[in-house]
């Protein structure tokens, strides 16, 4: 272990900024990126590790694991829209029009379906492209003109995996006196979290204002924290 004295509010002061000692020796020995305490756990052959509230605190980096998220399985999300290959038929009215009607001539009534012609400039699956019109002798009624939507063709879908990256904090709270922010950024890991006046840094559930310091801090700041209370439950 590489022990120093832990300080009255368990912080250390680098550059006018406090900050937990293990925490500022990980982040700047292994891990750039480390937020909080919350994202360290410490092994269990470390004898004077952060949590322990010993007199001494070990910053020895390599003590100290980084707790890892889980990740879950990537999502598959088609790359293209897949459009429906037929539409539900319409409603057969032709039972409504009287037998005696007379049409103009040329002019017959027309089936209830709707042939799936590719509009022209149409781009087949293989990649050719077709302009012709369909051949009005054609059977409109032919099963043959629309392939079946849970074809092998169909069920091939060009699917793209999309990682979804679980966050590893849902909320982040920033405590300020006026203007001015006081103390790290509180990266909440747990499913619910309470904020207080109280002494407790090493409390993933709770974020304690109680040790914070600000030397600017006048007396309208102290009025008002004394009113903070026990808790405000997230």
């Amino acid at each position: 272990c590489v022990l120093v004295c832990r300080s009255l509010d368990g912080r250390l002061q680098v550059s006018h900024r406090k900050g937990l000692p293990h925490v500022i020796y990980c982040r700047l020995w292994r891990w750039p990126d480390l937020h909080s305490h919350h994202e360290l756990r410490a092994m269990e052959m470390c004898e004077f590790a952060f949590n322990m509230k010993k007199d001494e605190v070990c910053v020895n980096p390599y003590h100290y694991q980084r707790v890892e998220t889980p990740v879950l399985p990537p999502v598959l999300v088609p790359r293209h829209t897949e459009i429906p290959a037929e539409f539900p038929p319409l409603d057969d009215y032709s039972h409504s029009i009287p037998e005696n009607t007379n049409f103009p001539a040329g002019i017959e009534p027309q089936s209830n379906y709707i042939p799936e012609t590719p509009p022209p400039g149409y781009l087949s699956e293989d990649g050719e492209t077709s302009d012709h019109q369909m051949n009005p002798s054609m059977d409109a009624g032919s099963p043959n003109l629309s392939p079946n939507p849970m074809s092998p063709a169909h069920s091939n879908l060009d699917l793209q995996p999309v990682t979804y990256c679980e966050p590893a904090f849902w909320c982040s709270i920033s405590y300020y006196e006026l203007n001015q922010r006081v103390g790290e950024t509180f990266h909440a890991s747990q499913p619910s979290m309470t904020v207080d006046g109280f002494t407790d840094p090493s409390n993933s559930e709770r974020f304690c204002l109680g040790l914070l310091s600000n030397v600017n801090r006048n007396a309208a700041v102290e009025l008002t924290r004394r009113h903070i209370g026990n808790a405000l439950p997230l």
